[in-house]
C-alpha cells in the first residue's frame, strides 16, 4: 500500500511538473512580443526609437525593437535590402534613390534639416581666397558624402551661384572623414550635416551655405523596407507610433530631450557634445507631429502633397547632374497609409 501511494504521489507529481512547466511555456510565448528591427545613423531622426526603448513605450505598444546602426544612407539602404533591417530613419537623397531603384516606401518625415546641411569653409576662406564664390569656386576639391541630403545642399548651392557640379571636384568621403580630413588640411569646402557641423564650428570653420539658403527644403525621411512594409505592415504602423511618440515628446521636452540625444552621440557614435550643443538640434530642426506630418502628406484635387513636391524638386536635381534619368512618380514610393493607422490606433 505505501509502495502504491508513493507512486501514486510520484505520479501526482510529475503530472503538476509537466502542467506547470507548459504553462510557464505558453506564458514565455505570451510574453514573446513581434520584433521589429530599427535602423539609425548618428543623427538627432534616430532619438524618437531611443526615447521609446528608454521609457519603456515598446511594451505598451506589443512590439519589441532592435537597434542597428549605420554610419550613412546607402550603405544603410542596401543593408536594408540585404534584409538586415525593416523600419528606419535616412536622408531623403538615399530615401529617392531607394524608392526608384526598390520602391522602398517613405512613410513619414523625420525633421527639416535644411539648414543643418552645410558646406563649410576654414576661417580664414573669406578674408583670403573666397571673394567671389562664382569665380573662387571653379576647381576647387569638395569633400561630400556622396548620394545624401548633403550632396543636395552642394548641388543646389552650386547651381545657385551658377556652377554645375562638373565644374569642381567631389572627392566622395563618410562625415567622420571630411571631419578629419579637412581639420588636417584635405580639400577646399567641406560638406557636413549635424551633428559634424557643430564639430566643424568649435574649431572654428565657417558656414559656406546650407540647403535653405540654397533655395531647397531638406527633410529626413522615416521609411520601412518594402519587403516589411508589404508583409507586416500592422509592425510598421506600431513601430511609427512609438517613434511620432518620441516626436511628440522632444517637440514638448526639448531640454530633456537634448541630454538624451548627448547620450546618444557619446555612448553610440562616439561625439561628444555638450547639452547646450545638442539642443541647437531643436531649434535649427523642425519636427512634426502625426497630424501635421497627414496634412504634408495629403494630396488634394490631383495635386502634389508638401512632400511629393519636397521629393520631386530633390529628384529634379539628380536629373539635372545626370544621376538618374528621369524624376519618379512621388506616389510610386511615397506611402501616408501608416501615419492613417498611427493616427486611427491615437482616436481608439
Amino acid at each position: 500500500m505505501k509502495r502504491k501511494g508513493f507512486l501514486k504521489l510520484g505520479t501526482m507529481t510529475l503530472t503538476t511538473f509537466v502542467v506547470l512547466a507548459m504553462a510557464a511555456a505558453g506564458f514565455g510565448q505570451q510574453k514573446e512580443l513581434p520584433l521589429v528591427r530599427a535602423s539609425h545613423q548618428p543623427c538627432m531622426h534616430a532619438l524618437p526609437t531611443i526615447l521609446a526603448s528608454t521609457f519603456n513605450w515598446w511594451d505598451e505598444i506589443g512590439i519589441r525593437v532592435s537597434f542597428h546602426y549605420f554610419v550613412s544612407g546607402m550603405p544603410q539602404v542596401e543593408a536594408g535590402q540585404a534584409g538586415e533591417w525593416d523600419v528606419g530613419a535616412i536622408g531623403t537623397v538615399p530615401c529617392l534613390f531607394a524608392g526608384i531603384k526598390y520602391k522602398q516606401p517613405l512613410i513619414a518625415i523625420s525633421n527639416d534639416e535644411s539648414v543643418t546641411n552645410n558646406l563649410m569653409v576654414r576661417p580664414d576662406a573669406f578674408n583670403t581666397w573666397l571673394k567671389d564664390p562664382k569665380k573662387d569656386l571653379r576647381g576647387k576639391t569638395f569633400l561630400v558624402s556622396t548620394i545624401s541630403t548633403g550632396h543636395y545642399a552642394v548641388v543646389a548651392y552650386l547651381k545657385k551661384i551658377g556652377l554645375k557640379e562638373s565644374d569642381v571636384k567631389i572627392v566622395h568621403m563618410e562625415q567622420s572623414a571630411i571631419l578629419s580630413a579637412f581639420l588636417s588640411g584635405q580639400g577646399d569646402v567641406a560638406q557636413t550635416w549635424a551633428p559634424f557641423n557643430y564639430m566643424m564650428e568649435e574649431k572654428g570653420m565657417k558656414v559656406l551655405s546650407h540647403g535653405k539658403d540654397a533655395g531647397v527644403v531638406i527633410p529626413g525621411g522615416v521609411v520601412a523596407t518594402k519587403k516589411f512594409a508589404d508583409e507586416k505592415p500592422e509592425l510598421v504602423a506600431k513601430w511609427l507610433q512609438g517613434y511620432q511618440r518620441g516626436v511628440d515628446f522632444m517637440i514638448d521636452n526639448p531640454r530633456e530631450s537634448a541630454k538624451h540625444l548627448g547620450k546618444y552621440f557619446r555612448e553610440k557614435c562616439g561625439i561628444n557634445l555638450s547639452d547646450e550643443v545638442c539642443l541647437k538640434e531643436f531649434e535649427l530642426r523642425p519636427l512634426f507631429r502625426t497630424k501635421q506630418q497627414l496634412r504634408m502628406f495629403e494630396r488634394k484635387d490631383g495635386k502634389m502633397s508638401t512632400v511629393d513636391k519636397w521629393m520631386d524638386d530633390l529628384a529634379q536635381y539628380f536629373v539635372e547632374v545626370k544621376k538618374i534619368d528621369a524624376k519618379p512618380d512621388p506616389k510610386s514610393y511615397i506611402n501616408d497609409k501608416f501615419l492613417h493607422m498611427v493616427d486611427k490606433a491615437a482616436k481608439k
